[in-house]
């Protein structure tokens, strides 16, 4: 008997599923007795729980490749650390410290044996060290941390020696080094799972409700860009097709952003008179965006004006050509810029292809309109931190990192399942083992 596309989906993953770990335990939280010593801070810096989506104070994104191989000998904490600033890639040394300023306490400037510093992080805010040098930035990591939830430092392993402290090459690597063709193969069935994991979720929604209203819904999460995914979710859910549909966009945005609590009735009078106009109430309980340290480009309402006009080409993105669809989500995004007096695009083309590949190609497969063996050609995105961190693990390398949807999706669920995994080690890695 002929597989159906989602069983001949399920097989690519299959080699995948088999390297999966049992377990996923996750990390102690309790709310410390006391503020982390030095040492634990250092811990937490190499540990798996270190906090994500990181930013200098300016707003700057700092991603952390390579925490770098912690240093028990005099000299910076960390040594050989790969960051990226604002995008930019930097190799070198990382100091540690509770407060800001504690770097002018400590005596380091000057200090020769702190010439290759790229990064200094620091716990808790506070006045900027006065003598760390201009072009060193400084990360402060307890508001980031406070998102995760409170963290318990004493569960953080310090290593019984300096030998335990140097990073040698991950065990992966040195496992598939000499064999590009399992290395790729692995990404290959890892994008394969990840792929039918996503079709499998869209397939039970698509049981009790159209193609239309699913990715009406879930086209809105994924503009929530991770914090306000749900308020995003929600607002689709008050707000269906049916009520949007018949409105022009600007009124569609009017009544979207005016029901999520996102118009002042001084500054945007004339949008609040739209929304007005739509003898819609406003919700019975508000809003919860989180709208801290936001970057202005993933705004809710930014994300809004550029949803607006997409809804009137929900039923054609099931059929548009996938190597150009991304691309017109960019250019059908815009609509509202002159009229709101927006500059950009309210969809940029890295989230157009997150939205292609995280939901109107899931959707298609489980729908039954496209076929699995067509995965290989679909375009990628940008890199993300979590696709660089996995590949680098994988190879030691920042080179040659894959450009094609499927294998990008492949990092993204080795990261999640393994490089991330607060139970698993690389000694006991499965990707390690081979087991």
């Amino acid at each position: 008997m002929d597989q159906t596309p989602a069983e001949r989906l399920a097989a690519h993953a299959a080699p995948y599923v088999a390297r999966l770990p049992r377990t996923r335990a996750p990390l102690p939280l309790r709310e410390p007795a006391a503020p982390p010593t030095e040492s634990r801070l250092q811990a937490l810096w190499v540990s798996r729980g270190r906090p994500t989506d990181l930013a200098l104070p300016d707003g700057t994104p700092v991603e952390i490749l390579d925490p770098g191989r912690w240093n028990r000998a005099p000299g910076p904490d960390f040594r050989g650390a790969l960051i990226a600033v604002g995008g930019a890639l930097r190799r070198g040394d990382v100091e540690l410290h509770l407060r800001p300023a504690d770097w002018d306490m400590h005596g380091h400037a000057g200090d020769p044996a702190y010439a290759g510093l790229i990064l200094h992080v620091a716990w808790f805010p506070g006045p900027p060290a006065k003598t760390l040098p201009p072009a060193v930035p400084t990360l402060v990591l307890r508001p980031f941390a406070e998102r995760q939830g409170p963290l318990d430092f004493a569960a953080l392993a310090l290593p019984d020696s300096p030998a335990e402290a140097e990073a040698l090459p991950r065990p992966c690597h040195l496992r598939l080094r000499d064999d590009p063709a399992a290395l790729d193969a692995l990404l290959r069935a890892a994008g394969h799972y990840r792929l039918h994991a996503k079709t499998q979720r869209l397939a039970q929604a698509l049981q009790t409700q159209s193609p239309a209203r699913t990715l009406h819904e879930n086209l809105f999460a994924a503009l929530g860009y991770r914090r306000n995914a749900e308020p995003m979710r929600r607002l689709a859910r008050e707000l269906p097709l049916d009520r949007l549909l018949p409105l022009t966009p600007l009124r569609r945005f009017a009544l979207l952003a005016g029901h999520a609590g996102l118009l002042h009735p001084t500054r945007d009078r004339a949008l609040w008179d739209l929304w007005w106009q739509t003898g819609l109430p406003p919700p019975l309980q508000p809003y919860d965006w989180d709208l801290r340290a936001l970057r202005p480009q993933n705004h809710p309402r930014r994300r809004l004006a550029g949803a607006a006009p997409l809804l009137d080409r929900l039923d054609s993105l099931l059929h548009a050509p996938l190597d150009t669809l991304a691309k017109t989500l960019v250019e059908d995004s815009r609509a509202l810029c002159v009229p709101l007096g927006l500059k950009g695009t309210p969809i940029g083309a890295n989230r157009a292809h997150g939205i292609l590949l995280n939901l109107i190609v899931p959707c298609r497969l489980a729908l039954g309109t496209l076929d699995p063996e067509r995965l290989g050609d679909l375009p990628g995105e940008d890199l993300s931190q979590p696709m660089r961190q996995a590949w680098h693990h994988l190879t030691a390398s920042l080179r040659a990192l894959p450009k094609d949807g499927l294998r990008q999706q492949g990092l993204l669920q080795i990261h999640a399942d393994f490089c991330s995994n607060p139970s698993l080690t690389c000694a006991t890695c499965p990707l390690a083992t081979g087991t």
